[in-house]
């Protein structure tokens, strides 16, 4: 079992570090150049980390290689701060998730918002969640960026700046 999951995991990181074609899995083969991009499904763009894909078949970004999602959906009609309200330590263990740090945010487009950095454990291996909540008081941005916990010191940070640049296009 522990060779085919090794395998799996050296196949992923030969299709995330070659520039293939791989649109029948879902993928925008283009790697982020700088520039901000229209999450499809939503409203929202932002800028990807360098090396991300934009993915077709989740509204968001993948690194294939380092097993890292970046989940993006729209709240219509909630402000974030009525979601920040709901976001309990209980709320948090309800869900099977440790709550690390809380920090009120500003995009920037100088929107308000809260980033919750949260850890989990799946089949034995410990991921860590970025969570942020930013917007008005009609509309709420809602982003999940997960990576494993052993890639944070490289992901963190590309992954904040880059959650931090995600507006509207309305």
């Amino acid at each position: 079992m522990k060779y085919l999951i090794s395998l799996t995991f050296v196949l992923i990181s030969l299709l995330g570090f070659g520039q293939l074609e791989v649109n029948s899995s879902g993928l925008n083969s283009n790697y982020s150049d700088g520039t901000p991009v229209l999450i499809p499904g939503t409203n929202i763009m932002m800028t990807p980390p360098e090396h991300f894909l934009v993915s077709e078949s989740i509204p968001g970004l993948i690194h294939p290689g380092y097993s890292t999602t970046v989940q993006v959906q729209e709240v219509v009609g909630t402000s974030y701060v009525m979601i920040k309200q709901a976001m309990t330590p209980e709320h948090f263990e309800s869900q099977n998730v440790t709550l690390i740090s809380e920090e009120d945010i500003k995009m920037s487009n100088g929107m308000g918002g809260v980033l919750y950095l949260v850890e989990f454990t799946v089949k034995g291996y410990q991921y860590e969640r970025l969570m942020l909540f930013a917007g008005d008081y009609n509309n709420t941005i809602w982003i999940n960026a997960n990576y494993p916990k052993s890639t944070k010191a490289l992901l963190y940070d590309l992954l904040v700046e880059s959650l931090l640049t995600a507006h509207y296009i309305k």
